[in-house]
């Protein structure tokens, strides 16, 4: 047995690694070998064989090294398991004393019995973090707001088609602290939260969590209109704009053209046939659509990752009946495809960049 970290009965003091450790061969109780040389006996001795004997103190296994026991089934779950592999319960703090039944959560204002700290004592039970108006996802659990790994929300939830925010969470795994709310606003208040990682990457913010469809058709998109704009712009563009410039005088080494300069560019372009002033105008165009695809994507990027996680969520629990079986497909079909955002990162570099070593 390791008695590290235990206290000697004698002196108190806790066991080190390195202490010379002697046992009583009655009841097993540890002593350092000079404090029990200096005691001269076992100091529960008269204890010995009645239920008042020295006992080894029991191991925490809520949340020890053993691992996290479920309040709710009782199974045995991985120590950095957030979530019961079997029913879903949140796991991180265990249920306190007195608890509600959803582990302590008070999700969107449902009444607690258990006021929150935060909360003022001359209103009954009001929402915390609650802004009027704007209803946000107020909390009233064992967590600091920002720590919680369920945003707030408790786990029995329910986001539509039988899917609870437990088995969400547990689907999502990476960040489900803003998905998960911005999923339950959306639920019950009809309320969009925009995704800056959504319009900033678009198609590869999809790939990235495995909505393989339409990541791929907005990336194939994308590149398309890249690959478009570029060509344009140095096949005909630039060519058409640097010989209108130098009709009106202008040094493509200036730094800005005058004003009169710029007043006789247009006016030379306006005089253009339309299909080069079409070409002139084309890449800006073309960005401009890239542009509202990104904000497309970023509007409606949560409302397309829920609906996503809610039909392979009831996919998998169609094909998997098993409860184990399914947590297990929930880990492996859920999450991120890191491996997939470095590659697209790297391609993205390679597109952008290796095509200004043949230019220049």
């Amino acid at each position: 047995m390791d008695y590290t970290g235990l206290k000697c009965p004698v002196c108190g003091k806790p066991f080190t690694s390195d202490d010379d450790i002697v046992v009583c061969p009655e009841c097993g109780a540890p002593y350092h070998r000079a404090c029990y040389q200096q005691a001269g006996h076992c100091i529960f001795q008269e204890k010995h064989g009645t239920p008042d004997a020295w006992k080894p103190p029991e191991k925490q296994t809520e949340t020890g090294a053993e691992g996290k026991i479920c309040p709710r089934c009782g199974k045995k779950n991985a120590r950095e398991s957030l979530f019961c592999d079997q029913c879903g319960q949140l796991l991180s703090g265990g249920a306190s004393k007195g608890a509600s039944p959803n582990g302590g959560y008070s999700p969107y204002g449902t009444p607690n019995s258990n006021a929150s700290p935060y909360q003022n004592p001359g209103v009954p039970n009001p929402p915390p973090y609650q802004n009027p108006g704007a209803p946000n996802i107020p909390y009233s659990g064992p967590y600091p707001f920002a720590f919680d790994p369920m945003g707030g929300v408790g786990p029995d939830e329910p986001l539509g088609d039988g899917v609870t925010a437990g088995d969400m969470a547990k689907f999502v795994q990476t960040n489900p602290q803003y998905y998960i709310p911005a999923f339950v606003n959306r639920k019950r208040y009809h309320r969009n939260r925009f995704n800056f990682s959504a319009f900033l990457c678009s198609g590869g913010w999809m790939l990235y969590r495995k909505q393989y469809k339409w990541g791929a058709i907005f990336t194939g998109i994308m590149l398309l209109i890249y690959v478009l704009s570029t060509f344009i712009s140095y096949r005909f563009a630039t060519p058409i704009i640097m010989d209108l410039m130098q009709q009106v005088g202008v040094d493509i080494n200036a730094a800005y053209p005058t004003m009169e300069q710029s007043v006789q560019f247009m006016s030379l372009l306006m005089q253009q046939a339309p299909w080069q002033i079409f070409l002139v105008w084309a890449p800006s165009l073309l960005s401009l659509l890239r542009f509202a695809l990104m904000l497309f994507v970023g509007f409606n990027g949560n409302r397309m990752y829920m609906n996503h996680c809610i039909r392979k969520i009831r996919t998998l629990r169609e094909e998997n009946p098993d409860p184990s079986d399914y947590a297990v497909r929930l880990q492996l079909h859920g999450g991120v495809n890191t491996s997939l955002a470095i590659c697209l990162l790297i391609c993205y570099m390679i597109v952008v960049y290796l095509p200004q070593l043949f230019l220049y």
